[in-house]
């Protein structure tokens, strides 16, 4: 029987299963759900939604290409955090033979997500580094004291919110795991946190936890653990400042109306059909101007000689 939530709180051990087909009474909104708002259309975040779009029968749908990157990211996650999809190793250097095929096939009707075992033990050995980096900067709660993948929903107004935190210490201190192929160096972080949204993700945490934990208002932290998937598996231990949780607050607020406007009418706009006549990107025409520039400093003059391709 599936798990149902029926009333806002913090909930441990719901099934992945569950809470990602939405168990709340009605569509609920997410943090990934914002940010296509944010960043696309209510048309598109009702695409995504489970309750606004149902899956197909599995049938139907065409099998999931496998992603080294995210099965890796998968597997990292279950490893440290002791909860997550559950994985199907597969003892084959490849999915090209007839064996591996039957293999993953089998664990995806099962529901389980498939890894080869290359990619599983390169998952052992990021979370080994892990743990090890993270005594060094001195976070020693992260994974060991807590809970892992806990879920909270509340609701606003009629709304129905729901969120999964990958460790909760305590409701005044929260961590996600963030593996990526991309550069976690400290430099790179910022726009790593930019684009990935961990801005709206953190201040979609925090309104949650205000409502269901008021008197830990203003004294959360939100840390997230910025982790490469590849050798030497370095990480940068980021804590998210007070100016980026406004950021995110700003944009999330956006997200709620667009959203709460959407599930009153019932309508679910794409794109506004009005001609877009967009200003060309500034940063754009300045490096065209540069190069111009540049380019007309080394241009020969009138009438000069070019050098000679054969030094004759």
């Amino acid at each position: 029987m599936a798990f149902t939530i029926d009333k806002p709180g913090i909930y441990l051990d719901v099934p992945a299963a569950d809470y990602f087909a939405d168990p709340c009474p009605i569509p609920s909104l997410t943090q990934s759900i914002a940010k296509t708002l944010i960043e696309r259309s209510p048309a598109h975040a009702a695409a995504e939604h489970p309750r606004l779009n149902p899956p197909d029968d599995a049938e139907d749908e065409p099998p999931e290409k496998y992603d080294a990157s995210k099965a890796i990211g998968n597997a990292a996650h279950a490893l440290l955090i002791g909860r997550g999809k559950t994985l199907a190793v597969a003892e084959f250097p490849a999915w090209t033979t007839k064996e591996a095929k039957e293999f993953k096939a089998g664990a995806l009707e099962a529901g389980q997500v498939p890894i080869l075992h290359k990619h599983f033990s390169r998952a052992e050995a990021l979370v080994n580094a892990a743990r090890r980096q993270l005594v060094a900067a001195n976070w020693i709660t992260p994974f060991t004291d807590g809970h892992g993948e806990v879920v909270i929903a509340w609701q606003e107004g009629g709304l129905w919110f729901r969120s999964l935190i990958d460790w909760m210490v305590n409701p005044t201190l929260v961590i996600d795991l963030k593996t990526t192929g991309l550069s976690c160096a400290p430099h790179a972080v910022p726009n790593l946190m930019a684009n990935a949204g961990w801005d709206i993700q953190a201040a979609f945490h925090e309104r949650g936890l205000d409502v269901l934990d008021p008197g830990g208002a203003g004294r959360r932290v939100f840390r997230f653990v910025a982790m490469e998937n590849e050798p030497p598996f370095a990480l940068t231990p980021v804590e998210i400042t007070e100016a980026t949780l406004t950021m995110g607050r700003k944009k999330l607020a956006y997200a709620v109306a667009v959203w709460r406007r959407s599930m009153e009418s019932g309508e679910w706009p794409a794109y506004p059909s009005a001609v877009c006549r967009p200003d060309y990107p500034q940063w754009k025409e300045t490096q065209w101007l540069n190069r111009e520039v540049a380019e007309a400093e080394v241009r020969p003059t009138r009438g000069a000689m070019l050098p000679s391709l054969m030094g004759g």
